[in-house]
């Protein structure tokens, strides 16, 4: 799905209602975070529930543009137009974007807009 966030604009959300992070480096969108670098505890991953051939596409989502990702620890993960998408810790719930623009793991962190591309500015609203 989508949601408005305050600074942000429209971004890509999680079933929960909280704003996905992709890890971009360069032109590279697909920057992984695993647990063994310890990424996934600042940016907790989003793997599918066993069984699920795939996300859902919500409100205002391009199902086109979602589809997933085998990794090399096995899971299967969601993507949206080929970024790896990921929560940050440091959100405490719906329509908060407190890890856009931190750079950490290699790379930087952008919230996902609708149109499959990462939000690298604040909007200031």
């Amino acid at each position: 799905s989508t949601a408005n966030v305050s600074g942000l604009g429209t971004v890509v959300v999680d079933g929960n209602g909280r704003t996905v992070y992709a890890l971009v480096s360069g032109s590279n969108k697909d920057v992984t975070c695993d647990d063994a670098s310890g990424c996934t505890k600042a940016w907790p991953d989003l793997a599918l529930p066993d069984g699920s051939s795939g996300a859902t596409a919500g409100t205002g989502i391009q199902a086109s543009m979602l589809s997933t990702m085998k990794l090399s620890d096995g899971e299967t993960y969601p993507t949206y137009n080929g970024y790896l998408m990921y929560e940050f810790a440091g959100d405490h719930g719906p329509g908060q974007g407190n890890g856009e623009g931190i750079s950490s793991f290699g790379g930087t962190w952008y919230a996902l807009s609708p149109a499959g591309t990462t939000i690298t500015s604040k909007t200031g609203s």
